[in-house]
């Protein structure tokens, strides 16, 4: 499975965790957690499903950064799925940045 594959899937676990047809996940959420990652996780989803790699990449970003503000609230199975999320990030946007440089030493200055 490819760093991207490995992103997305966590993204889309992440995702389909708390934003559910029944919202019953999101409504047991502390407010505080469903305050701070509902937007950028629904942007998140947005970006998932149908954004370019920098949407999907600034998206995952956003929450990932969110989420950090509220992770000792979060219950365990979401902390578990975010932290998941942010390992295949951290290797996606390295392997994505790598893949840029290679790309652009061909190029004239």
């Amino acid at each position: 499975m490819t760093a991207e594959e490995k992103f997305r899937e966590a993204a889309a676990r992440v995702v389909d965790l708390v934003l559910t047809d029944d919202c019953v996940y999101l409504d047991s959420l502390p407010d505080a957690v469903e305050i701070e990652i509902v937007t950028p996780l629904a942007q998140l989803g947005s970006a998932l499903h149908a954004g370019t790699a920098e949407e999907l990449t600034t998206s995952a970003s956003l929450f990932l950064d969110c989420a950090s503000f509220v992770a000792p609230r979060m219950p365990q199975d979401l902390a578990e799925a975010v932290d998941d999320l942010r390992a295949a990030f951290r290797v996606y946007a390295s392997r994505r940045a790598s893949s840029q440089v290679l790309r652009g030493w061909g190029e004239a200055p």
